[in-house]
């Protein structure tokens, strides 16, 4: 049967024009699934707005942190290079290095100007700007996403070397970090490569609807989950080790496995007694998925700008009289 379909005008796609209709008789799968999305974010404008203030009281003072400790990071980065140069997990404190000094300067730098281009006069050059903007932050986004995976994995091999006799301990290379962060990072993109592709082949043969985003936001939801419970586990170890770390890099990991495992621990309760309550469950979801772009840096940035692996704590020495 040929295809049916409506003049423009009635499915008007601007967010200010919503069309109450009270059956979808003649619109094809995309145009019910915008209509649906329309109605959708009108009556949800509320909570919309609560999430919009959310995200200005949580994550405007992480990044406010991170711009104003990168000169720091920077410098105290310089400084313990050489304390990281001789560790096997060099390949993976150096990219997160080279990710916080490059792309995240520089999404700070073409989000602004990109955002102040659109409000002024040069749109063009603005919409440019946010697209980039908008790649570094899906870039930041995989990295985020590689680095709790690859931390909570050294962890865990961690806590399981504790646990055997040095004879059976296997360490780690850093060609098996290399290997590990860029496996990681391919496993985040194909993830999306994936999902992304699945929703093209829907939407070429038209049926694509307000139920295959909750699809879409299920399938997000779980993958986020089980990296988040990789993350917990890791931090549980770290606190189950005696052991001090045997390098600065392998202290910064464990420090970041800790303090990022715990607030995201936090967060988890705090979202789980949300949704048992029914209380604020969308902000708090929200804030509990999308904390990390900021969270991670930034426990990267005041974990090294508080070491010191040069300084060597003095021990006090006593004099004990010596038995002939």
């Amino acid at each position: 049967m040929p295809k049916t379909t409506t003049p423009k005008s009635y499915v008007d796609r601007s967010l200010n024009n919503v069309i109450s209709v009270s059956n979808y008789y003649g619109l094809n799968k995309e145009q019910r699934a915008i209509l649906e999305l329309q109605i959708m974010l009108e009556e949800e404008r509320e909570t919309i707005m609560k999430l919009l203030i959310a995200y200005a009281i949580t994550f405007v003072p992480l990044a406010i942190c991170l711009l104003c400790c990168m000169w720091s990071y920077l410098t105290a980065f310089t400084r313990n290079l050489r304390d990281h140069v001789g560790s096997p997990l060099f390949p993976l404190i150096i990219s997160s290095y080279r990710t916080i000094r490059y792309h995240y300067i520089g999404l700070f730098a073409f989000g602004i100007t990109g955002i102040g281009m659109s409000i002024g006069k040069q749109n063009f050059f603005g919409v440019y700007l946010l697209r980039v903007f908008a790649i570094l932050a899906y870039v930041l986004t995989v990295y985020v996403a590689m680095y709790q995976i690859v931390i909570s994995i050294i962890s865990i091999h961690r806590f399981v070397n504790s646990r055997q006799s040095p004879e059976l301990r296997g360490e780690l290379t850093r060609k098996n970090v290399f290997f590990l962060v860029i496996f990681m990072i391919l496993v985040v993109i194909f993830k999306d490569v994936g999902i992304v592709a699945w929703m093209v082949v829907l939407l070429v043969d038209n049926d694509f609807g307000m139920e295959e985003i909750y699809t879409v936001t299920t399938y997000y939801s779980m993958v986020y989950i089980t990296h988040q419970i990789l993350l917990f586990i890791a931090t549980i170890f770290q606190f189950c080790i005696s052991e001090a770390p045997k390098s600065h890099s392998e202290y910064c990991v464990v420090t970041h496995t800790k303090y990022i495992g715990l607030v995201k621990m936090i967060l988890g309760a705090i979202c789980f007694a949300c949704y048992l309550l029914k209380y604020e469950t969308v902000i708090a979801s929200t804030l509990f998925f999308g904390v990390d772009i900021f969270l991670v840096p930034v426990v990267i940035q005041i974990t090294e700008i508080r070491a010191k692996p040069n300084v060597i704590i003095p021990t006090e020495i006593r004099k004990v009289p010596m038995k002939v």
